[in-house]
C-alpha cells in the first residue's frame, strides 16, 4: 500500500525546553491520527484520551506527532518533545487543552475517508508507541470500501480479507480507536448494530496485525461541526419506510452484522410493524441481501433472518397464521440491480437490497 501520496506528519505541539535534547529510552511516543472529514465531528480529544495524555505529560518526556488524512500539511516529517518541566508556563492539563485547540483547526483535505492508511502511516514509524486513531472508521476506499460493502457485513471474513501488506506489524504498538461510528454532516447516523459492527471490525484488524493492545474508547467525541468543506462519500444505511401496504427495513437496523441476532432497537421497529396487524391483516415477510460470493450462504442467512422476524412479530402479538409466507430470497430476486457492467456493487442499489420487507394485505392503522 502506498501511503506517501496521502500523509504528512503535522506537528501541533511547539512547547520544547532547551534541555530536552533528542530521543531517549524514557520518552513516551504518542502518535495521533485524524481523518477530520466533513462527515465527522470536529477533531477533539475525548475525556479518556485527554486523561491518558495528561498522565504522559506528568510522567516525563513525551514525543507527540499528529497525522492527518489528505494532502501534505506541513512540509517534512518532524516532531516535538514535550517535557514535564518544559518552560512554556503550562501544566499537563494546560498542554492538553492547547493541543485540543490546535486539533480543532485540522481540516481533512482528502476526497475519500481512509483511516486504514492513517493507521498504517502512524504504525510505520519504528519503536514502541501509543497510536490514537481519531476517526468515525467509515472507510470509503479499498480494501474496506464500506460504501460498497455496507455495514451488514461478516466482520470475521472481512478482517481475514484485509491484505497482508495493509498494515505493518503492530507488535510494539498500543492502539486506541476514538470516535468510531460518530458522524456529522451528510452521513446519516448509524444504527446501534452498525456501530457495534464497526467497532468489531477495527478491533479485529488491530488484533490480526498483532498489536500489543487494541482498545475502543467508548467516550463520545465532543460535539462540533467539522472544519473542512471537502465532500467525501457517505455510507448508505437506508431508512425504515412505511407505506400503505408495505414496510421496508434496512437489515443493519434489525440485525447484528452478518448474523440473525436482533440489534439494539430492533424490537421497537418491529413493534411498529406488529401494530399494523388487526384481525383481518395478513402479511408476507421477504428478506434479501446484496449480491455476494455465495448464493447458498445468502439464501441460508436470509431464510434464518426471515424466521427470526416472524418469531419476533408473533411474540409481539401477531398471529402466526397471519404471516402467510416467509421468504429468504438471498440475492436472487433483487429490488434493484446492484452490480455494474464490471461486476462491482452499486452502493445505493446494494443498500436497498439489504432489507426486510413486510408486504401487508388489509393493514390496520399503526396510530
Amino acid at each position: 500500500m502506498d501511503h506517501s501520496r496521502l500523509f504528512a506528519a503535522v506537528v501541533l505541539v511547539a512547547a520544547t525546553c532547551a534541555a530536552c535534547g533528542g530521543d531517549s529510552g524514557d520518552t513516551t511516543t504518542v502518535r495521533i491520527g485524524v481523518t477530520a472529514s466533513a462527515n465527522e465531528p470536529r477533531v477533539e480529544l475525548t475525556r479518556t484520551v485527554a486523561e491518558r495524555l495528561t498522565t504522559a505529560f506528568e510522567d516525563g518526556r513525551t514525543r507527540l506527532v499528529v497525522y492527518r488524512d489528505g494532502e501534505a500539511a506541513g512540509g517534512a516529517h518532524s516532531d516535538e518533545v514535550v517535557s514535564a518541566d518544559s518552560d512554556d508556563g503550562l501544566d499537563p492539563a494546560g498542554r492538553v487543552a492547547r493541543l485540543n485547540g490546535q486539533l480543532a483547526r485540522i481540516d481533512g483535505s482528502g476526497s475519500a475517508l481512509d483511516p486504514l492508511s492513517v493507521l498504517a502511516d502512524m504504525a510505520s514509524a519504528e519503536g514502541p508507541a501509543l497510536l490514537v486513531l481519531h476517526s468515525s472508521g467509515l472507510q470509503t476506499t479499498d480494501p474496506l470500501d464500506l460504501t460498497r460493502l455496507g455495514l451488514d457485513l461478516d466482520v470475521t471474513a472481512l478482517v481475514d480479507a484485509v491484505p497482508d501488506d495493509a498494515l505493518p506489524d503492530l507488535a510494539d504498538k498500543e492502539v486506541v480507536f476514538s470516535g468510531l461510528g460518530q458522524v456529522n454532516g451528510a452521513q446519516r447516523p448509524l444504527p446501534p448494530g452498525a456501530q457495534a459492527a464497526l467497532v468489531r471490525l477495527w478491533l479485529g484488524i488491530c488484533e490480526r496485525f498483532g498489536a500489543a493492545s487494541c482498545t475502543h474508547d467508548p467516550d463520545p467525541v465532543p460535539p462540533g461541526g467539522p472544519v473542512t468543506r471537502v465532500e467525501v462519500p457517505t455510507v448508505d444505511i437506508g431508512e425504515v419506510q412505511h407505506q400503505d401496504a408495505l414496510v421496508s427495513i434496512p437489515s443493519s437496523v434489525l440485525f447484528e452484522a452478518g448474523g440473525v441476532e436482533l440489534a439494539p432497537g430492533a424490537r421497537e421497529v418491529l413493534r411498529e410493524v406488529a401494530d399494523r396487524f388487526d384481525g383481518r391483516t395478513t402479511g408476507r415477510v421477504i428478506v434479501r441481501t446484496a449480491t455476494a460470493d455465495s448464493a447458498e450462504a445468502a439464501l441460508d442467512l436470509t431464510r434464518r433472518r426471515g424466521e427470526r422476524v416472524a418469531a419476533e412479530l408473533v411474540d409481539l402479538g401477531v398471529s402466526r397464521s397471519a404471516l402467510t409466507e416467509v421468504v429468504g430470497a438471498g440475492f436472487g430476486a433483487p429490488l434493484a440491480v446492484d452490480l455494474d457492467s464490471s461486476g462491482d456493487l452499486v452502493p445505493d442499489a446494494a443498500a436497498r437490497n439489504r432489507s426486510v420487507v413486510v408486504e401487508l394485505a388489509r393493514p390496520g392503522s399503526s396510530s
